[in-house]
């Protein structure tokens, strides 16, 4: 599968929010608008954008997005593939579109007996969105895409080549790694990083894991996700950008794309 953009590497706005996994609404406590000159300056080829930096901002920082230094490569979905939440699909590929994104994530949900509901509205989802456009499944785990066996059956389902997909790629072991590029094979076309455990291992961890990846054939983009210090009690954007800047030239040197 050809990937518009291979090698570049963005920035996940989901880092930066201290709401991310806050009960309820998750009301954005940041205007990401504000940090996109740095963003840009520091390496990063654009954002993907967490949905609620989006759609809880209001219109004048929507528009500041839009134009920001550092674009909006892909739109971070969380809208439901269950039956009833047509509006929120919608909307979310509206504002994807409009922020100029070339692709977005989505999930499945978590319960088995409603995987073919997701599949059919996954299905009306992508056919809603441009055909070059990246409809990208993070096959998570609580997702009824967690294995990989039960993906790729899933996606042959659907169209090979209308589906593509993020990989956790420095989590798990490599046997892990390998198991999902047998299933999938090019159609892993993004990586969600978080180096953070395997920088705690032997200095050598993250080159190893990069030389698997190349290995497989791996050509794609990457979001660094999360970083050192995410969830801390004393947690604070600032200290984590300096942080996803680290990352993100450990991750440039060991993929070779410096």
């Amino acid at each position: 599968m050809s990937v518009p953009g291979a090698d570049r590497f963005y920035f996940g706005t989901v880092l930066l929010e201290r709401n991310r996994w806050a009960k309820g609404e998750r009301t954005p406590t940041i205007a990401v608008s504000s940090w996109g000159r740095r963003i840009a300056e520091a390496g990063f080829d654009g954002l993907e954008l967490w949905q609620n930096h989006a759609l809880l901002a209001s219109a004048a920082e929507q528009e500041a997005l839009r134009l920001s230094p550092a674009p909006v490569a892909l739109f971070n979905s969380y809208a439901s593939c269950e039956n009833g939440a047509q509006a929120g699909r919608e909307r979310a590929a509206e504002r994807a579109l409009f922020f100029g994104a070339g692709g977005m994530k989505f999930n499945f949900g978590a319960d088995p007996a409603r995987h073919d509901e997701y599949a059919a509205n996954a299905r009306a989802w992508r056919a809603r969105l441009p055909p070059a456009f990246r409809f990208l499944c993070e096959c998570h785990p609580g997702t009824t895409l967690e294995k990989p066996a039960a993906a790729a059956a899933t996606f042959a389902r659907l169209g090979r080549g209308d589906y593509e997909v993020i990989l956790h790629a420095f989590r798990g072991d490599d046997a892990e790694v390998r198991g999902w590029f047998e299933a999938h094979g090019d159609r892993i076309t993004h990586i969600h990083a978080d180096i953070s455990r395997l920088e705690r291992l032997p200095a050598d961890a993250v080159r190893r894991r990069a030389d698997l990846l190349r290995a497989l054939g791996f050509r794609g983009t990457l979001t660094v996700e999360f970083t050192e210090g995410v969830g801390a009690p004393d947690e604070n954007p600032e200290t984590l950008f300096r942080r996803a800047v680290r990352d993100l030239g450990v991750l440039r040197q060991a993929l070779g794309a410096a």
